[in-house]
């Protein structure tokens, strides 16, 4: 087969325009890989050889980049006998490279970046060759030759859009004399690098021209922000395919979900298809038609291929066509091509899932993998009476921010490296804090809150989920319903503990005045959600636990009252102060009187599960202090965490059974009780937890018999399963904050270095150091540093020598702090260095 032309000359030079910002803003280094290996196979690579040349006899390279990496592909190549074609996988655990689709696709969100982990190439000179699309994390990768003779390759990797992940370079850090726990301390650090991203560096995937319109591919079909309220709609547009085909969509949620896919595939000539098309899934000239996330299926995200149609002409590539999709009459949909029927069906003889496909809700547009085409032109009408609605041109630049694909207009925090690539508000908890105990970017902090605050709506609600792609400031209405958020709402109260941990860490206290009043309106929905009967706290949904008269999210409310009563101490407010005491207390005192269950030795899910509990009910009311030391003590035994260990750490709740092949522990909920573990001197649970779960992110330790060279990546991950392997298969994020609480519980408990509790500890103002839990740990020597509120670095370590502790401490001008040891206390004052012998 003879390959295909590169792309147009105005393409190319907008690929070049995106790289060379990504590379401005950027502070990372390329990365390139550190072993690699060829042969006619994936295999394990095991060294680094001078040159990758891809050839008949050796088709295939794998490449090992030893840790997460993330950014623009690129491909340097010295010679070449072709033109040639070839096959790029990427993948964050290395079997993702024996899948037809790697480790993807990701088509959950509109991501700035591939939606795809398959992307081919076409090589027809010498030189620097590079991917106009992010792809967002991976630590795996490999190169086939699909088409053409030879290639080599002397340099490849990718162009970084992440942040620095040195870590030697944070200006926080956490050290001891269990390796096993440095690397674990390391884990979530470097996974909040790369998932916290500069203002601008994910620049936009759609290129626009003033003739030709909206250039799209590889991507999912994005969602117009301006028309989510439409229903029993006319689309018409103008398509030019410039490769295979066109993703568009309709009935669509602006977020994510179950509206109608549609795909075209035109003729697919054969000078311009690549090698390795897939001519089963996508043939030539059809409409493939599919409710959910996409046309396959893949884990948790549901795709419900209802059918694939033969379009009755040959679909050209680089011509115009006209297209038209009309929804009607409650349950139908056709389309026309350049005025021709291809098909009108009723939704109802299909099989969707057991739900009802609702005809209302955006359009947009995209292109499967390895797809491309041009959009223009679009027109919205009624169905009924052919009023025109809305009309875009898709010819300026306008085109990104209407389809949820502008650069990122402020620095923030996502959910993962590779997909899921929003910012959910309820996530960003454990993020928040790790930034504190590691790289201490509290411009990170900042940003991300900021832009959550944006999204708030009437009620005082934050949005769970706003992709970077959409300006939250001006799209309020589009993504809320009738002034609320529909989303889960006990993730209002982690967003603002992520806000309050902010404070505690940095003492920004100038931040914290400047947004007050948005936080006073989020605490004021918070407090009326407070059931008048009972006092127990009553949502519509939650992710945590019982959404009605819950444990997890009541005592949650009391964590976030009281450290809302903490900051408005800091700030003067003290009636607002008094406030939040008095109902923090009063929702304690329901708690305790409507859900702790003797028989149990534990609080109750909720009032309508008296027999069920879960690992978050245990958590925050633990941390929360609701529950009193006996109390404590008695969830922590074995009766109670008894039934609901599970593999290597604890399962949502006790309805969860244990012979559920698909049953998966949360490294997000374990992060939640490892510290209540050690709040209730629970320490060697603690341990157990730590090196099981945390461990298990881990390459390969003999000593230990835990990890597993294959899946990891240096960072912590979304899910395990009960053996300790990534827990939603292919679809697992390698690269999560969520699971990365133990780094900043290393620093906390493990060290022992923390803010005094309350309002006069924010900043490090005045400190802690208590190395009795560390110690406990058996731990000899431990040491952290940490950035105070006045930018400067306080440094602790500690040591276990004779029949001494040895104490060092580095701590700024105007801070104070205290050393506890053995029922002692000593204090020290900032401004030089300490040193003490304290007696075991």
């Amino acid at each position: 087969m003879k390959p295909p032309f590169i792309s147009s000359v105005y393409f190319w030079s907008q690929i070049f325009t995106v790289l060379s910002k990504a590379a401005a803003v950027n502070q990372a280094s390329d990365f390139t890989p550190k072993a690699f290996v060829t042969g006619t196979e994936i295999q394990w690579p095991e060294n680094l050889p001078t040159a990758l040349i891809l050839d008949s006899d050796s088709p295939i390279a794998t490449l090992d980049y030893g840790a997460e990496v993330a950014g623009y592909p690129f491909f340097e190549i010295s010679t070449l006998d072709g033109p040639v074609q070839i096959e790029v996988k990427y993948s964050e655990p290395y079997d993702g490279l024996h899948q037809p689709w790697a480790d993807g696709p990701y088509t959950f969100s509109t991501s700035l970046a591939n939606g795809f982990r398959v992307e081919t190439f076409n090589v027809t000179k010498t030189g620097k060759l590079q991917s106009s699309l992010i792809q967002g994390g991976q630590r795996w990768q490999s190169v086939r030759l699909i088409a053409g003779n030879s290639l080599t390759f002397t340099r490849l990797g990718f162009v970084s859009t992440v942040n620095d992940t040195d870590l030697e370079k944070y200006p926080s850090q956490f050290h001891s004399d269990n390796e096993l726990f440095n690397e674990i301390w390391k884990l979530g650090a470097k996974a909040t690098s790369f998932a916290c991203v500069e203002k601008g560096i994910q620049v936009p995937a759609l290129k626009t021209d003033p003739v030709k319109g909206t250039f799209f591919q590889s991507t999912r079909a994005s969602p117009n922000v301006e028309t989510s309220k439409l229903e029993n709609y006319t689309l018409e547009f103008e398509a030019f395919i410039e490769r295979s085909g066109l993703w568009w969509t309709v009935s669509q949620p602006l977020t994510y979900g179950s509206g109608l896919q549609l795909l075209l595939t035109g003729d697919l000539p054969e000078e311009t298809t690549f090698a390795n098309t897939n001519r089963s899934l996508t043939p030539a000239n059809s409409i493939l038609l599919s409710k959910g996330y996409d046309f396959v299926n893949q884990t948790t995200l549901d795709a419900y291929l209802l059918d694939t149609f033969e379009v009755p002409f040959a679909v050209h590539e680089k011509e115009w066509h006209n297209i038209t999709t009309i929804l009607s009459d409650g349950d139908r949909i056709s389309v026309h091509i350049n005025g021709q029927q291809v098909f009108n069906v009723s939704l109802d003889d299909y099989y969707t899932g057991g739900s009802e496909v609702p005809l209302s809700g955006s359009y947009g547009f995209g292109a499967y993998q390895d797809h491309s085409a041009w959009v223009r032109n679009a027109k919205v009408y009624d169905s009924n009476n052919g009023t025109l609605l809305y009309k875009d041109s898709l010819r300026d630049h306008s085109a990104s921010a209407k389809y949820g694909n502008q650069a990122n207009l402020a620095t923030v925090c996502l959910d993962g490296a590779k997909r899921d690539r929003l910012v959910w508000l309820g996530d960003f908890y454990h993020a928040s804090r790790i930034i504190g105990a590691s790289t201490s970017r509290f411009d990170w902090t900042r940003g991300t809150l900021s832009f959550l605050l944006d999204t708030q709506v009437q009620n005082g609600e934050l949005s769970m989920s706003p992709s970077m792609g959409y300006d939250p400031s001006t799209t309020i209405d589009a993504f809320s319903e009738e002034g609320k958020h529909p989303a889960l709402e006990d993730y209002q109260m982690l967003g603002f503990l992520s806000f309050y941990h902010f404070i505690r860490h940095s003492g920004d206290l100038q931040y914290a005045s400047d947004t007050w009043s948005q936080w006073q309106k989020q605490l004021k929905w918070l407090l009326s959600t407070v059931n008048s009967t009972d006092g127990l706290v009553d949502l519509t949904s939650a992710f945590l636990g019982d959404s009605s008269g819950g444990a997890a999210v009541s005592c949650l409310a009391v964590e976030t009252l009281n450290g809302a009563a903490e900051i408005a101490s800091a700030l003067g407010h003290s009636s607002e102060e008094k406030r939040y005491k008095k109902s923090a207390r009063a929702l304690a005192q329901s708690i305790n009187k409507n859900l702790w269950n003797e028989n149990l030795g534990t609080y109750s899910a909720s009032r309508s599960s008296k027999q069920k509990f879960g690992v978050p009910d245990l958590a925050w009311c633990i941390t929360s202090g609701v529950a009193n030391s006996t109390q404590t003590s008695k969830m922590l035994s074995s009766k109670v965490l008894g039934k609901l260990k599970l593999g290597p750490g604890y399962k949502a709740d006790t309805t969860v059974s244990a012979s559920d092949p698909s049953a998966s522990i949360s490294p997000n909920t374990n992060g939640f009780l490892l510290p209540a573990l050690f709040m209730g001197n629970a320490t060697n649970i603690a341990r157990d937890l730590l090196v099981s779960v945390w461990g298990a992110m881990l390459p390969y330790n003999k000593d230990l018999a835990i990890g597993n060279d294959t899946t990891a990546t240096g960072t912590s991950w979304e899910y395990l399963s009960v053996d300790g392997s990534p827990g939603l298969g292919l679809f697992t994020s390698h690269s999560h904050p969520w699971g990365g609480a133990a780094t900043y519980v290393l620093t906390e408990w493990a060290t022992g270095l923390r803010p005094l509790d309350g309002s006069e500890g924010f900043g490090y103002s005045k400190w802690l150091l208590d190395p009795q839990t560390g110690i406990a740990l058996g731990l000899k020597k431990s040491s952290a540093k940490v950035v105070t509120g006045s930018g400067d670095i306080l440094s602790v370590s500690w040591e276990l020598e004779d029949k001494f502790l040895r104490v060092n401490i580095d701590a700024p001008p105007g801070t104070s702090g205290t050393v506890h040891f053995n029922g002692s206390s000593r204090e020290f004052r900032g401004g030089r260095k300490n040193s003490a012998s304290l007696p075991v």
